[in-house]
This record gives C-alpha cells, sequence and structure tokens, in this order.
C-alpha cells in the first residue's frame, strides 16, 4: 500500500514544499488543491496528485485536466455526479494522467450521503463506478471498500483512500480509520494530512506508519 501526503492544510506554499522536501524520501506521493496550485512544483518520481474534484462542463473540465497534466500531475479527481459527456471527453487523457472519481467524501455522514446522492450506498457505487469506467481509480473511505469490491470483484478500481487518522488527530473527517485498518480494508493508495504535517517529527511518524503496516502484513 502507498502513502501519499496531503499538504493542503499547510497554506504557506514555500513551507508546504520545504515540509515536502523534509518527507520526500519516506513517502509515496504529495497531495496539493488549489491552495498551493499557483506555486512551481516538481515532484517528479512521485505521485503528484492534484485534487480538485473537477465538477463542471465537458470543455471546462478538459482544459482544466490539460492544465493539470502540463504541471507535471501524476493523479487527479473528477467528481463523478457530472454528466456522461464529461466522462466521454476525458477518455482521451487516460494514458496521460491517472484519473480518480469522486462520490462519497469522507467528511460526509451517511445521512449526507443519503440527502446528496439520493440512494442507498450500494446502489450509488454501482452508478457512480459504471460512470467512470476506465479511470484508474476511486477515491473512497476504507470502510467503502467492502461495498466497492462487491461491485469491483475484478478490482479495476484502484482503492485512494483518504480520511486517514494517526495518533492523535482532528482531521474534521467522519468516516476514519487508521493506516493499518486501511491496509487491512484492502486499501491500494492512503491519503493522510494533519496526522503527518502536524506531527512534532514527520519523519519519525511516516517510519512509524511503515513499521505498523510491515508488522500487520507479515
Amino acid at each position: 500500500m502507498k502513502i501519499i501526503v496531503a499538504l493542503d492544510n499547510i497554506r504557506d506554499p514555500v513551507q508546504a514544499l520545504q515540509f515536502a522536501g523534509d518527507l520526500y524520501e519516506h513517502v509515496d506521493g504529495f497531495k496539493i488543491n488549489h491552495l498551493i496550485w499557483d506555486h512551481p512544483v516538481n515532484f517528479s518520481d512521485k505521485e503528484f496528485f492534484v485534487d480538485f474534484k473537477l465538477w463542471d462542463t465537458p470543455n471546462t473540465i478538459k482544459a482544466v485536466i490539460e492544465k493539470i497534466i502540463q504541471r507535471g500531475a501524476t493523479m487527479t479527481t473528477v467528481c463523478t455526479h457530472n454528466n456522461d459527456k464529461v466522462f466521454k471527453e476525458l477518455e482521451q487523457y487516460r494514458n496521460d494522467i491517472k484519473l480518480l472519481g469522486v462520490t462519497f467524501l469522507t467528511s460526509w455522514t451517511p445521512q449526507d450521503q443519503f440527502k446528496i446522492c439520493k440512494q442507498m450506498p450500494m446502489e450509488m457505487w454501482r452508478d457512480h463506478l459504471r460512470s467512470i469506467e476506465g479511470f484508474y481509480g476511486t477515491i473512497c473511505s476504507p470502510k467503502d471498500v467492502t461495498d466497492i469490491d462487491y461491485i469491483d470483484f475484478e478490482n479495476l478500481f484502484k482503492r485512494v483512500c483518504p480520511g486517514i487518522t494517526y495518533g492523535f488527530n482532528n482531521s474534521g473527517q467522519v468516516r476514519t480509520t487508521t493506516p493499518k485498518e486501511a491496509q487491512d480494508l484492502g486499501a491500494d493508495y492512503i491519503v493522510i494530512g494533519r496526522a503527518v504535517t502536524e506531527s512534532e517529527d514527520p519523519i519519525e511518524t511516516i517510519k512509524e506508519i511503515r513499521e505498523t503496516l510491515a508488522s500487520s502484513s507479515s
């Protein structure tokens, strides 16, 4: 399982990139959102995950995706609530970047999910995974992986899981797990933010997480 560190809560772009440099040899990639998009970023041999959760017209999403690819990103998110024309337009980029569908945020409660999607979770995942056929993966809580496995039993989609906590951490998320729980549930990637970026010793925290994952898989 791969570890991506979210830099989203570090508001100063220079500080965020310095932090990434300190952790560079210890993780598999970094995630950014709009807050440091304007700052030059080069993660070369690491995953460079741009998380915009795109939801717009086909032409607008196409233009943004092209800009994200030009910036060297390796992964990006597209909201699965877009219409079919958007996903048809994105077929041409599937070999250029790892497209990830976003359906059910880890900050949503089950009540939020039903209010927004008007479907039970299994029906929601079935319809939304069908809409992103050909994408690299789906964003999901590790707690959703069992439902997704039932639908995507061939593992056509990578499970990229935010909502990861470690130690004492107020992440603002609702449906959370530890890194070990995420690995046991079948996550392919975990995305972890404040538990690392607000740690007194971020490198030691990552090393501890790695040791926990290694011991649980042995």
